[in-house]
């Protein structure tokens, strides 16, 4: 390159990084041959020299959960906007490596890291990492208070739900979603979304039955629909659901009309997250939004704070406030009243 344009090394390693004191003539030669040559500096190099990358990580559960996926779609976009790549790093409770090591080996190739740590058990240390990080969660699992976090709200988000469904004259409400029983970090998010589930009952004045609270060992279309048919089949009254994700209340759907049943007429569904799929359900499902491009924005600001700098001090917490979509799997029926005759 730098015979081609006969100039020297140093002088196309001004030109490429844009250095000022290089003149025009020169500066445009140099150009030409790049444009001859095809050349493509290397960015790994040169970012290693300057000691940074501009790749974040993004530690999040196996991407068959569409909200996940969504997610890092969301984080790719937004990070892309700020100049960085995301490298994206799936791991759940079947990964066979050691969360310090995967953490450690991303700390040294990134410039900072996100993690949702739903997934993840034991006491991990984030903070004496060589990468800031921020966790994508509203509880700390013992190792996150250090932490900067931001998260969906939650227990707020049930609570909405919840409400919606008991506004519409619905009584017999079952969540579908608890941790099963021994479950620790993996279950906090179905912790939470009880809260709000019972909070919303509380303010009602509505005692619950232990029969319409019901756990999932998993948060999928097919657990949905297990768990939903069992409780059909057991004769349990229910005339409404509260799916703690949009992916088992797509399997709640299914199983209910699987059953004759009619949704909303017979039994409303309401889900969580406000995935893409759930506009495309029969009858569309309503659900929360928990504000996921606002939590991807938010978490940006923090980390990027920290790795330039402009935020420093004790960790930061923030919860984005959640939204309910009403849709037909929970709207209220249409008046069956006919229109009065116009006057003659």
């Amino acid at each position: 390159m730098a015979q081609f344009a006969g100039v020297s090394v140093r002088t196309v390693s001004n030109v490429v990084n844009d250095q000022p004191y290089v003149k025009d003539a020169t500066r445009r030669a140099v150009k030409d041959a790049i444009a001859v040559l095809g050349y493509r500096p290397n960015l790994i190099a040169r970012n290693l020299r300057v000691g940074s990358t501009h790749t974040l990580a993004l530690v999040l559960p196996r991407l068959s959960q569409p909200y996940f996926a969504e997610l890092a779609d969301d984080l790719l976009a937004a990070a892309r906007a700020r100049g960085y790549a995301v490298l994206i790093e799936p791991t759940d409770e079947h990964d066979s490596r050691a969360p310090e090591d995967v953490f450690a080996q991303l700390a040294m190739i990134t410039d900072g890291i996100f993690v949702d740590p739903t997934h993840l058990s034991g006491h991990l240390d984030l903070t004496r990492l060589s990468a800031p990080v921020v966790a994508l969660t509203s509880h700390s699992f013992g190792y996150g208070e250090a932490v900067d976090r931001v998260a969906m709200d939650d227990v707020g988000g049930a609570r909405l739900a919840t409400a919606h469904l008991l506004d519409g004259g619905r009584t017999r409400i079952a969540a579908v979603g608890l941790p099963p029983t021994g479950t620790s970090e993996a279950g906090a998010t179905g912790r939470l979304r009880l809260a709000g589930y019972l909070e919303a009952h509380a303010a009602a004045g509505i005692d619950v039955s232990p029969r319409l609270m019901l756990s999932a060992e998993e948060w999928t279309p097919e657990e949905g629909y297990r768990v939903m048919e069992r409780t059909l089949e057991a004769g349990t009254p229910v005339d409404a659901v509260f799916a703690f994700n949009d992916f088992m209340a797509m399997g709640v759907l299914h199983a209910v009309q699987a059953h004759g049943l009619r949704v909303p007429e017979d039994i409303a569904v309401v889900g969580f997250d406000d995935i893409g799929l759930s506009q495309h359900t029969s009858p569309p499902l309503s659900t929360v939004s928990p504000g996921r491009r606002r939590i991807v924005e938010a978490g940006l600001d923090m980390l990027l704070g920290r790795i330039d700098g402009s935020r420093s001090g004790d960790a930061e917490a923030a919860v984005v406030e959640a939204e309910l979509m009403v849709r037909g799997s929970s709207a209220p029926p249409a008046d069956p009243t006919p229109p009065a005759e116009p006057a003659a």
